[in-house]
């Protein structure tokens, strides 16, 4: 009988932009970068299993391609953001896959969070 429990790993990723543009146009815009935070749900028998299978599984997800500049994007993996072990066995409709708490200071808005 196997042990194993339902867990999302909330994984990081950064869009590395290489080269230079051949062409760019009005919506050619150079001066933010972009992460990508993105969840998986794995099987595991621990949260250190879980840790690492969502990398193992986050590092074959990188690739890389052209993009409309000819400037060649490769996603990253960065780092494995948060663990979350699910608290019910079957999963249906409303099964809670993540959730974290996030601390700001009193006078933060939530435009803030």
């Amino acid at each position: 009988m196997s042990n194993k429990k339902w867990f999302v790993v909330a994984l990081l990723y950064e869009s590395v932009h290489n080269g230079e543009p051949k062409q760019v146009d009005e919506n050619y815009d150079n001066s933010t970068e972009t992460y990508e935070e993105s969840h998986l749900l794995v099987k595991a028998e621990s949260s250190e299993d879980a840790t690492l299978l969502g990398k193992k599984l986050g590092q074959e997800a990188e690739h890389d391609y052209k993009n409309q500049y000819e400037e060649t994007v490769c996603w990253k993996l960065v780092k494995v953001l948060d663990v979350f072990e699910l608290m019910d066995e079957e999963l249906k409709t409303g099964t809670e896959v993540y959730s974290r708490y996030i601390l700001a200071p009193r006078e933060s808005g939530t435009q803030d969070i």
